[in-house]
């Protein structure tokens, strides 16, 4: 289905839906609870009925966002749940992502998938997949202007949210002219106030979160001349900090902020067999294929995996053996570049 089909038929269930819910991957990030509040934002001021669910506890640090008292945690609904003429799923680069939402729905239910990952199947009735999108934010804003939509002052808020933390404040490779426009135009057009919004993103830290940095800081493993950062979250750092789990899977910008790094790693520990990982690279160097060797996934330079079943410290060190081997070829076929 070409791009132009795609978006028609986006809006054509988005146009003949009265009631919809929407919902998003578990531990939503900036961009997923973003792009669902401003779904639900314009969806609601043209008169519909709109249920967005979590499948975790609340909006975290993204409580400023209007709409964010109106996330319903999936667990206290029923199942199935009532009928409904649509449901969005947003940022879910796999249907197992997807799956604890979709699994309640009343069967027959239309489901449109909006999301911005390589490696989305396209699941769903419908679906538009932008890989080159900054962000699943990007990919919302043009479906709620192909739909016809308009956007809504908190909805504005909450795509800049959205755009602005996917790309890392535009310091990751993908920031592209096109985000630049879609927050110029939020800016200047509906009146995001970037000071007030940066704020509340970026200075909010709890006191359990900086107590968390100091120790995955001092477990900074350095491999290849700097090139690789490997930093580790342990169930015991976790004990003593009280911190949460949207805090702690954040950290993988400890090892990224490394000066020289290439590719940095962030082991969290959930379990004596259970680990999460997440892989962040620069320039040359893509994670998602290697990710995807642990039954992960994501973006080319932003990646996940959760591994279950095997000794944690074997499993760090298969990863990154795995990671070094891969960015020593990089680097030896780019004559040791990063950037691309």
């Amino acid at each position: 289905m070409n791009d132009s089909a795609a978006y028609e038929k986006a809006a054509a269930l988005i146009q003949g839906a009265r009631k919809v819910v929407i919902g998003g991957h578990p531990i939503m990030d900036g961009d997923a609870l973003g792009s669902m509040l401003a779904l639900a934002d314009c969806l609601r001021a043209t008169g519909r009925e709109v249920l967005t669910v979590t499948q975790d506890l609340g909006p975290g640090k993204y409580d400023f966002l209007r709409g964010s008292d109106q996330l319903v945690p999936l667990d206290s609904l029923p199942a199935p749940l009532p009928r409904f003429d649509l449901c969005i799923m947003v940022d879910c680069g796999a249907e197992s992502r997807a799956r604890a939402v979709l699994s309640r729905l009343a069967p027959g239910t239309p489901v449109l998938n909006l999301d911005h990952h390589v490696d989305n199947p396209g699941f769903g009735d419908a679906a538009i997949v932008m890989p080159n999108a900054s962000s699943t934010g990007e990919v919302v804003f043009r479906v709620i202007r192909h739909a016809d939509i308009p956007v809504t002052p908190g909805a504005a808020e909450a795509l800049f949210c959205a755009i602005v933390t996917d790309t890392g404040r535009f310091m990751f490779s993908n920031s592209t002219p096109e985000s630049y426009r879609i927050v110029a135009e939020l800016v200047e057009r509906y009146g995001v106030k970037v000071g007030e919004l940066t704020g509340h993103i970026y200075r909010n830290k709890t006191s359990d979160r900086l107590k968390l940095e100091a120790m995955v800081t001092e477990t900074l493993e350095i491999r290849l001349d700097g090139k690789l950062a490997i930093a580790r979250v342990s169930m015991a750092a976790m004990e003593a900090t009280g911190a949460t789990d949207a805090e702690a899977n954040e950290l993988v910008t400890i090892p990224k902020s490394l000066k020289g790094s290439m590719v940095a790693l962030l082991f969290r520990e959930l379990g004596p067999k259970e680990l999460k990982v997440s892989f962040r690279s620069e320039g040359h160097m893509a994670v998602n294929e290697i990710a995807a060797r642990f039954k992960g996934g994501g973006h080319l330079r932003a990646a996940g995996a959760h591994i279950k079943g095997r000794l944690v410290a074997e499993v760090e060190r298969e990863v990154a053996d795995a990671v070094a081997s891969e960015l020593a070829a990089t680097l030896a076929r780019t004559g040791g570049a990063i950037i691309v």
